[in-house]
C-alpha cells in the first residue's frame, strides 16, 4: 500500500521505488518536464527548437560575459555589459516576434564585435557567434542564414582591426583563432538552416496529417452528401491556415463554362472564370499558368501573384461536366500541402461514393422494385411517424386491392401482370394528392396514407382511385379490365398504426364482399362480423401447426433420355372442410398475413426429411430437391438459420437443396440479398423460377448467386407456334451457357415441345408430359420404373457458387 503522503508528494529520486523497475528514470523525466515548463518551453516542434537555440545562445553569452565582468577593468566591464544588453534585447525581440529582420542582424554584428573588443580574450566571442548563427538560422530562408553568417564574419574582420587599438591588448594569436573560425561559422549557418527547414517541414506535415485524421474521423459514419462537403471545406480551410498563403478553389466545367463552386476562407473569386482555362486544364497540372487571363483572375482573387496547380477530381457523383481543385500559393505550392489536398480529395470521393451507395440501399430498402412506389416497410414507418405525438389531427388510410388480378396473370402471363401493376401505380399517383404516400403492400395490394384528412375527404380520394383504376388498361399484347376494392379507415389522435391499417384492411374485404369495385369506410360493427375470409385466414395460420400441409413432388428429367435429375416439392393444404387446396388459393393470403413464415419452414423441413429418407432407403436415388421460397421469407432473420437446422437435422448435404425464387417477385431488401449469398456460399443452390416474366431478369442474374434458371411455362407453351417465345428460350439458353447456369424448362406437356427444347440445347425439363405432382409414394413408384441418374452430382453439370458483383 502507498501512503497518502507518498501519493501527494512523490519524490524525484525516490530510492524506495527503484526496485520496481524504471521509477527513478520516470521521476527524472517528470523533473525535466517541470524544469522546462518553469523556463517557459513552448509547445510545437518548431517553437521548441527555437526555444532550445535561444537558451543555447543566452547561456553561451553569459559564460563569455562573466569573465569580462570578473577580470576586466571598469571600461571592459561596462563595454561587455552594454554589448550583452544589446544582444539580449535583439534576441528577445526576434524570439517573441518570430522573425529576424536584417537590421537586427546588423545590430547583432556590431554588438558581437563590441563584446569581443571588451572581453579579456577575443577568442571566446567565437562561441557566441556560433550560438547566434544557430539561433538566428531558425528564422528566414537559407539565403538569409548565409547572408547573416557573412555579416558576422565581417564583424570578425572588424575585431581583427579594433583589437590592437584597445589599451592593454596585444598579440595576434587570438586574432588568428578568430579568422580560422570563419569556415566553421559558415558551416553552422548551413546546419542551422537545414535543421530549421527540416523542423518546419516536419511540423507542417504533422499539422496536415492531423487535419486529414480529424476529417477522416468526422467522415466515418457520415452519409449525407452536403455534410461531407462541409467537412471537406472545413478541412481545406484548416490546411490553408497551416500553410500560409495557400488557396484552394473548386471549379466545375458545365454547359455555361467554368463556374466556381467554392473557395477557402478569405478568397473572393468571380462566379465564372475565363473560357480559355477549360481547354488549358486538360494539358496538365500547371495548366493554370498557360491561361494568362485566368491566371490574372486567380491572382486577383488570391490577393497577389501565386503559382497555381490544377488537380482533376473524380467525376463520380458529378451531375454535370468535370471538376477540379485549383491550388495556389506564393512562389510555389508546397509539395506536402499539395499531397494533403490530393489525399483529402480521395477521402471525400470515397465518402461520396459511400453516400451514393447508402442512398441507393436506402431507396432499395424503401421502394417497391416493380412499381416504384413505397414498399410495406416504408409505408408502416410513415404511418408510425404520422401518429407520433398527435393529439387531435385526423389521419386516414386507404387499403386498395385489385379485383381478379390473378385472372390477368393466368390468361396473359406474369409479364402482363407486372405491366398492369405499374399502370395502377401511376393511376394511384394521379388520383391522390401531392402530399399523399402511395405504397405497394404486396402482390396486388396497395395502400395510401392521407395525413390531415377526414373520413369524408378520404372517401372522396378513394372514389377517385376506384374510378381511375377501373379504366381499361392497354398492355402490349392485350387490353384488360380491372377494378379495385378500397377500404377507408380514419383516426383522430395517435392511435396504434397497426390498428389503423388493419381497420382499412377489414373495410377493403367488406367492399369485396359487397360486389367489388367499390369503397367501404370502416365501421365498428365490422369488428363483430366473422366473414368467411376471416375464418380462412385463421385456419391458414394454424395449418402448419395442425399438420395440414401436404407436399407433392414433380420430377425434373433429362430431355435426352428421360431420366430423373432432381425433384421439385410443391405444397398443398389439406383443408378440413374444403379438401385439398392448390398453392394459388392460399400462398398470397399467407404472404399478406405473415403465415408464410411458419408454412415455409414446415414445408422445408418436410421436403428435406423426405429427401433424406428416400435417399437412405434407395441409395441409387440421389436427387436434389427444389423448394419454392417466398421473397418475404428472406426478409426474416431466422430463415437462414432454419435452413441450416433442417439440413443438419436430416443429415442432408447442402448441395442437395435448391431454393427457388420467383423471378417476377424477387427480393429487393439488401439484407435479404446478403442472406441469400451466405446460404449459397454454404453450398445451397439457388434457382430463379418463372425466368423471363419479371421486370429485370438480367439485373437479377448479376445481383443474386443464381446457379439455375427455370424458363417459365408460358414460353414453353407457345414455343412450337410462336417465334417470339422460341427466340426467348434460345436467348436464355445461350446466355446461361455463357455464364455457366443450368436451364430447366417448365410446363412441358407435349412430345413436340420436348423435341424442340432438346434441339435448342435445353438439357432438363419438367411437366405433365413426364409426371404430374405426386405424393412421395407416387414419385417413388414412378422412379422404380425409370431409374434416375446414378448420382446427380456426378452426371449433372453443377456450377460452383461464385459471388457476382451487383450493378
Amino acid at each position: 500500500m502507498v501512503s497518502v503522503a507518498e501519493r501527494r508528494t512523490p519524490g524525484v529520486l525516490d530510492h524506495r521505488r527503484d526496485s520496481r523497475g524504471g521509477s527513478t528514470a520516470l521521476d527524472l523525466g517528470r523533473a525535466g518536464r517541470v524544469v522546462r515548463s518553469a523556463l517557459g518551453e513552448p509547445p510545437g516542434i518548431v517553437e521548441r527548437t527555437r526555444w532550445l537555440f535561444a537558451m543555447l545562445a543566452v547561456t553561451v553569452l553569459e559564460l563569455v560575459v562573466l569573465p569580462a565582468v570578473v577580470l576586466g577593468g571598469s571600461d571592459e566591464w561596462a563595454g561587455a555589459v552594454g554589448a550583452t544588453a544589446v544582444l539580449w534585447t535583439s534576441w528577445v525581440f526576434g524570439y517573441r516576434r518570430r522573425r529576424s529582420p536584417m537590421l537586427m542582424d546588423l545590430v547583432d554584428a556590431v554588438a558581437l564585435a563590441g563584446l569581443a573588443v571588451f572581453a579579456p580574450t577575443n577568442g571566446a566571442v567565437t562561441w557566441v557567434i556560433f550560438a547566434a548563427v544557430l539561433f538566428r538560422s531558425q528564422y528566414g530562408s537559407a539565403q538569409r542564414s548565409f547572408a547573416r553568417a557573412a555579416l558576422f564574419t565581417g564583424a570578425l574582420s572588424a575585431i581583427v582591426v579594433l583589437w590592437p587599438m584597445v589599451p592593454g591588448h596585444g598579440g595576434t594569436s587570438a586574432v588568428s583563432s578568430l579568422l580560422t573560425s570563419v569556415p566553421v561559422i559558415l558551416l553552422a549557418a548551413m546546419i542551422g538552416s537545414h535543421l530549421a527547414g527540416s523542423v518546419r517541414a516536419r511540423e507542417h506535415l504533422a499539422l496536415l496529417e492531423g487535419v486529414l485524421g480529424t476529417m477522416g474521423a468526422r467522415l466515418l459514419g457520415t452519409t449525407d452528401a452536403d455534410a461531407i462537403r462541409e467537412i471537406a471545406w472545413v478541412a481545406l480551410d484548416r490546411i490553408s491556415e497551416v500553410t500560409p498563403g495557400l488557396v484552394v478553389i473548386k471549379i466545375t466545367a458545365g454547359a455555361d463554362g467554368l463556374s466556381v463552386e467554392h473557395a477557402t476562407s478569405g478568397v473572393v473569386v468571380p462566379a465564372v472564370l475565363p473560357a480559355d482555362l477549360e481547354s488549358a486544364l486538360e494539358r496538365g497540372d500547371s495548366a493554370c499558368d498557360r491561361s494568362p487571363e485566368a491566371h490574372a483572375a486567380l491572382d486577383a482573387a488570391a490577393g497577389g501573384p501565386h503559382a497555381w496547380v490544377c488537380l482533376p477530381l473524380a467525376e463520380a457523383n458529378q451531375t454535370v461536366g468535370r471538376t477540379w481543385f485549383l491550388v495556389g500559393a506564393p512562389n510555389r505550392v508546397p509539395p506536402a500541402a499539395l499531397t494533403a489536398v490530393r489525399n483529402l480529395a480521395n477521402q471525400v470521393t470515397l465518402a461520396m461514393r459511400n453516400s451514393a451507395v447508402h442512398r441507393d440501399l436506402t431507396v432499395l430498402a424503401e421502394v417497391d422494385g416493380a412499381t416504384g412506389l413505397a414498399n410495406r416497410a416504408a409505408f408502416d414507418a410513415a404511418v408510425a411517424r404520422d401518429q407520433q405525438g398527435v393529439a387531435l389531427r385526423e389521419t386516414s388510410v386507404l387499403f386498395v386491392d385489385l379485383d381478379d388480378f390473378k385472372d390477368v396473370n393466368d390468361v396473359h402471363g406474369h409479364r402482363a401482370g407486372d405491366d398492369l401493376l405499374r399502370v395502377v401505380a401511376d393511376r394511384l399517383h394521379e388520383a391522390t394528392r401531392p402530399g399523399d404516400l402511395c405504397a405497394r403492400i404486396g402482390g396486388d395490394e396497395f395502400a395510401v396514407l392521407l395525413g390531415r384528412t377526414s373520413a369524408a375527404a378520404a372517401s372522396a380520394v378513394a372514389q377517385r382511385v376506384v374510378e381511375a383504376v377501373s379504366t381499361p388498361v392497354t398492355l402490349p399484347d392485350a387490353t384488360v379490365n380491372v377494378s379495385a376494392s378500397v377500404g377507408v379507415a380514419t383516426v383522430v389522435g395517435g392511435d396504434d398504426p397497426e390498428t389503423l391499417v388493419h381497420r382499412a384492411d377489414l373495410a377493403m374485404y367488406a367492399a369485396k364482399a359487397q360486389g367489388k369495385g367499390r369503397v367501404q369506410v370502416f365501421e365498428s360493427d365490422l369488428l363483430d362480423r366473422d366473414p368467411s375470409w376471416v375464418v380462412f385466414e385463421r385456419d391458414l395460420a394454424a395449418a402448419a401447426g395442425n399438420g395440414q400441409l401436404v407436399v407433392h413432388y414433380q420430377p425434373v428429367v433429362s430431355t435426352s433420355d428421360g431420366r430423373c435429375t432432381a425433384v421439385e416439392a410443391l405444397v398443398r393444404w389439406q383443408h378440413p372442410r374444403r379438401g385439398l387446396l392448390q398453392p394459388g388459393t392460399f400462398i398470397e393470403v399467407a404472404e399478406r398475413t405473415g403465415a408464410i413464415g411458419s408454412i415455409g419452414v414446415a414445408v422445408l423441413r418436410q421436403d428435406v426429411t423426405d429427401t433424406a429418407t428416400w435417399q437412405h432407403d434407395h441409395p441409387r436415388t440421389v436427387l436434389p430437391v427444389h423448394v419454392n421460397v417466398s421473397a418475404l421469407q428472406l426478409d426474416d432473420d431466422t430463415f437462414a438459420l432454419a435452413v441450416a437446422d433442417c439440413l443438419r437435422d436430416a443429415g442432408l448435404p447442402a448441395d442437395r437443396l435448391v431454393l427457388e425464387l420467383t423471378e417476377s417477385r424477387l427480393i429487393s431488401s439488401p439484407q435479404a440479398i446478403v442472406r441469400l449469398h451466405a446460404m449459397a456460399a454454404s453450398g445451397v443452390q439457388i434457382a430463379i423460377d418463372d425466368f423471363g416474366t419479371g421486370y429485370a431478369s438480367l439485373t437479377t442474374l448479376r445481383t443474386l448467386p443464381a446457379q439455375v434458371v427455370k424458363i417459365d411455362k408460358s414460353f414453353v407453351a407457345g414455343c412450337t407456334t410462336n417465334i417470339e417465345d422460341r427466340a426467348v428460350i434460345e436467348g436464355v439458353v445461350a446466355m446461361a451457357d455463357r455464364i455457366g447456369l443450368r436451364v430447366i424448362a417448365e410446363g412441358v406437356e407435349r412430345p413436340e415441345q420436348r423435341a424442340l427444347l432438346l434441339s435448342m440445347g435445353v438439357r432438363e425439363a419438367q411437366g405433365f408430359l413426364y409426371l404430374s405432382p405426386q405424393p412421395v409414394a407416387g414419385l417413388l413408384s414412378w422412379l422404380a420404373e425409370r431409374p434416375p441418374v446414378a448420382d446427380a452430382r456426378v452426371d449433372r453439370i453443377l456450377i460452383p457458387f461464385t459471388p457476382r458483383h451487383s450493378a
